[in-house]
């Protein structure tokens, strides 16, 4: 509608300096019912709030008193004999069911505290909050309840179903029942209260064969101490609904048995009966893989109120079943009022083997498992026990949940839990030896230790503060015994000098060779110089000069004097001294 103000008053205005009278009059015109139209949407807009207002605050009333009601015994006792009950907001104040400064949003006022509240339990026992409510009634009244049964049911009468208790009384005012001290019978069919259909006719004997919703309309005496027949009763009259409700069918028992030699040929048990209690009802089942009724198309009859065993083929009912581990079988029942109810069941085809790590791996992955598997397989096919691994840890096994141990040759037949069962290394453990810290000295004494069951896996060694090894340690040649021994060192005895005498010291205890000391000459060859005693002119002599580590550092420490030093690492500088294993030398022709 504004779209279309728009473009009219834009149409005006196009390439125009001035207006008429008229298209002044049709733009006021126009502006006047654009404003009406705006005015109108705004109203609707705040009616619509105010409306979800009121009804927020309506509710938030009604779930404070259903509330308070169902944490009060008193009123909970009071409603199992009186038709209804009366609260009133001060009590849902009071008890902290409810705000004092909630706001009436129809009144803009603080609600009041004398605002009634009618609870009541309906036929079906559930509570019942009206509120607002007003009762301006001072006289008893006739309180009903509608009234539901199933088909079939047993009551013999329905018409007058609960009279005088508190479905169908007379009541006080405030919901109390009005009460006769000498009769328990306020109200007496065909006296002083008398039923009728809704055609009219007088409601005598109403039952549950048929089904349907049925409106009773009560007339009775405004003082019920007085009879319909006499003259000049007062009357008055109230309503009630009957309604016979279709009975459903009950699924007593349902139960799916695997046979271990045809796992696709489950047997089922059940046994059905109708709510309606006639045991002639005839009854349908039907069983599926999917869960919904609108999948059967095979009905069978099912036997009413008895136990019944009967074998099924899976591959029928599921065509893709093959391969499947587990499928849930659905059991729906049917009676003739096409009212239906199902229970189902998982039923796995194959076995079911769930294995808990507890704390350890299998091949790498920490996560519980489930293998499926057929009857009588052995579970060394199904698991490698090898895989099981743990830090730390031994793999023993697996147990069921009776503690049962399974091992690779175990042979499943029914569905099993299993759990790894782990040996912590070392948490028990065997000394095996002990050892030194150090070969001499002040050492301390290391534990060795093994596992007390695995004694091949090595536990951590453990020191103590119990010194060992205080002795002294021996030192290689400190004890010496000096050997002479003649060595000749010439193939020829013209080309040097002959035999000498050399004397070598050994370690006193494990005769092994001691070092030279260069610095004493201890060790070093003694005797003569050269062959013969005084010596030979014509032989050769070599001369030692110092000690030095090679020919480079000999030259450059010893100056010569016409004369090549050279270094040697043997027993071959004898002259002056010389050396034992190794120093620098000079040979020179003649006596030594």
């Amino acid at each position: 509608m504004l779209l279309l103000i728009c473009k009219v008053v834009r149409l005006l205005m196009r390439n125009r300096k001035g207006f008429t009278l008229v298209e002044v009059l049709v733009s006021i015109g126009l502006l006047a019912l654009l404003g009406l139209v705006i005015a109108i949407s705004l109203n609707r807009v705040f009616k619509d709030n105010n409306i979800k207002n009121y009804d927020e605050y309506v509710e938030k009333i009604k779930s404070a008193a259903m509330l308070y009601v169902n944490n009060t015994v008193d009123i909970i006792n009071d409603l199992n004999d009186n038709s209804f009950n009366i609260i009133t907001i001060g009590d849902l104040v009071d008890n902290g069911y409810l705000n004092d400064n909630l706001v009436n949003p129809n009144t803009n006022e603080k609600v009041g505290k004398n605002e009634e509240i009618q609870v009541f339990y309906d036929s079906d026992h559930e509570l019942i909050v009206v509120y607002p409510y007003t009762n301006d009634n001072k006289d008893s009244d006739l309180y009903t309840l509608n009234y539901s049964v199933m088909y079939g049911d047993t009551t013999d009468n329905l018409c007058y179903v609960d009279l005088n208790t508190r479905s169908l009384q007379l009541i006080n005012p405030d919901g109390t029942p009005v009460k006769d001290n000498n009769s328990n019978k306020i109200l007496v069919p065909e006296q002083n209260i008398k039923a009728y259909m809704e055609n009219g006719e007088e409601c005598t004997n109403l039952t549950s064969e048929k089904i349907g919703t049925y409106k009773i309309r009560y007339e009775y005496t405004k003082n019920y101490k007085e009879k319909l027949n006499q003259k000049n009763v007062e009357k008055k009259s109230a309503e009630r609904t009957i309604t016979v409700k279709p009975s459903k069918p009950v699924i007593n028992n349902f139960e799916v048995a695997k046979d271990k030699n045809a796992v696709y040929n489950p047997t089922i048990t059940y046994k059905v009966s109708d709510s309606s209690k006639k045991t002639d009802m005839e009854l349908k089942y039907c069983i599926n893989t999917t869960g919904k009724i609108s999948d059967c198309s095979n009905w069978n009859e099912a036997k009413n109120s008895q136990d019944t065993t009967l074998k099924i083929n899976l591959n029928e009912i599921d065509k893709n079943i093959s391969g499947n581990s587990k499928v849930d079988i659905y059991f729906f029942v049917k009676n003739g009022f096409e009212e239906y109810t199902y229970k189902s069941q998982n039923y796995k085809i194959k076995t079911e083997v769930m294995v808990k790590l507890n704390g350890g791996k299998y091949d790498n992955d920490a996560t519980d498992f489930v293998k499926y598997v057929d009857d009588g397989v052995k579970l060394g096919n199904v698991i490698t026990f090898s895989l099981f691994t743990r830090d730390n840890h031994a793999f023993e096994g697996l147990k069921n949940t009776s503690g049962t141990s399974y091992t690779a040759d175990t042979v499943i037949i029914d569905d099993v839990t299993l759990t790894a069962q782990w040996y912590e290394y070392c948490v028990n453990k065997t000394l095996k030896s002990t050892s030194c810290s150090e070969t001499c000295g002040g050492g301390n004494i290391i534990n060795h230790y093994v596992d007390a069951k695995y004694s091949s896996h090595k536990c951590p060694d453990e020191p103590t503060s119990i010194s060992c090894k205080i002795q002294e340690c021996y030192t290689r040649c400190s004890e010496q015994v000096v050997v002479e021994k003649c060595i000749n060192f010439c193939v020829n005895a013209n080309d040097c000098w002959g035999d000498q005498i050399f004397r070598y010291p050994y370690d006193a205890r494990d005769g092994s060779s001691c070092y030279y000391n260069e610095l004493t000459g201890e060790g070093y060859p003694t005797g003569k110089a050269c062959g013969g005693s005084g010596g030979s002119s014509d032989g050769w002599c070599n001369v030692y000069l110092g000690p030095g580590s090679n020919d480079a550092e000999c030259k450059k420490n010893y100056k010569s004097d016409g004369y090549t030093p050279w270094w040697t690492p043997k027993q071959e500088c004898y002259g002056y001294g010389g050396t034992v294993s190794a120093g620098c030398c000079y040979s020179k022709r003649g006596s030594c």
